[in-house]
């Protein structure tokens, strides 16, 4: 089942569809106790206020990792980048995820730092990126999510959970 969240004054959305959440958990699996990160793709819908997620990207090979950071490489992440940009169904680049070896999933100033230096970025041009934070706890088999947006001209906004699979 798809992800989806809001924000309380409902300007913006996202949509992570059902097989990014699988690689996403297992990606996450895969880390361990160490953090982990990548990057999303997708496209907008509607207004462009709604971000559908359809691609999470593992870490890069010149990423770096540890117990409590995480820096994203960006080896190979233009080339695919510019090929998707190019498919004949256009995507991309539209936020980070990163994984917090913890139950409770809680981002760092760091992380809101990192998505307003992306924000801000002419090579990303993604003025409102998205930031999905993942955790090891887990409720009725879903792994801890929280998801946020990060306009360039205001504080990061959480994505509040719409449907019954959405749990924090």
């Amino acid at each position: 089942m798809d992800w989806r969240g809001q924000t309380a004054h409902g300007r913006f959305a996202a949509v992570l569809q059902a097989p990014v959440l699988r690689v996403l958990d297992r990606l996450c699996a895969d880390a361990g106790a160490c953090e982990t990160g990548g990057i999303l793709i997708g496209r907008y819908i509607e207004d462009c206020s709604v971000a559908l997620v359809s691609e999470a990207t593992p870490p890069p090979a010149d990423s770096s990792r540890g117990r409590s950071w995480f820096v994203r490489g960006v080896s190979g992440l233009r080339d695919m980048l510019g090929s998707k940009w190019g498919a004949k169904e256009r995507t991309y680049y539209i936020g980070e995820w990163h994984f917090h070896p913890v139950d409770h999933v809680q981002p760092s100033s760091d992380d809101f730092a990192q998505m307003l230096e992306i924000g801000r970025a002419n090579q990303y041009d993604c003025r409102e990126p998205l930031l999905v934070i993942l955790g090891t706890g887990r409720s009725d088999g879903l792994r801890a999510l929280r998801a946020y947006v990060c306009p360039v001209a205001g504080a990061p906004l959480e994505l509040i959970p719409q449907s019954a699979a959405a749990h924090t």
